[in-house]
């Protein structure tokens, strides 16, 4: 992928997210990371590549979330999956989310049902993730594959 076609999907991933843009609103090539081990409701953790960047000792990536039964969330709100902005301390091993945006689908290219406000990284509460959990697998897959290799910046 040349350095302007890398630039011009990075202007459109942050034009997305700034603008509060569901995922949805652009092309997004989710790749998948894992699923549960639960066969009665099966969930699926999806990176969109292209949002990938590192900012300071920060990994910042797009994540999306599907399930194949019908979730609740807010105001009891069904939905089948989510897309969120996470945020990991690969040396410290901890990850935080904001930016919730809940769809009806398992794509998330449904109108969203539910939008949650991105919040600045300051505020956000980083929490570890505890051995053998989703957040485990995530941290370890993004932070193997990407790490503080990326010459990618925010």
């Amino acid at each position: 992928m040349s350095f302007f076609t890398t630039l011009l999907k990075q202007g459109a991933a942050h034009v997305a997210l700034c603008c509060g843009l569901s995922g949805a609103a652009y092309a997004t090539q989710w790749k998948l990371i894992t699923t549960s081990s639960d066969h009665t409701k099966i969930t699926y953790w999806y990176v969109d590549p292209s949002s990938i960047v590192i900012e300071s000792n920060l990994l910042q990536a797009r994540l999306r979330t599907a399930w194949s039964t019908t979730q609740y969330g807010p105001n009891n709100t069904s939905y089948q999956s989510t897309t969120y902005l996470n945020f990991i301390d690969c040396e410290r091993r901890t990850i935080a989310f904001t930016g919730n945006t809940y769809f009806s689908d398992r794509e998330s290219t449904s109108a969203p049902v539910y939008q949650e406000d991105a919040q600045p990284v300051q505020t956000l509460r980083f929490s570890a993730v505890r051995p053998g959990t989703p957040g485990e697998l995530r941290i370890n897959y993004l932070c193997q594959s990407y790490g503080t290799s990326s010459n990618k910046v925010i």
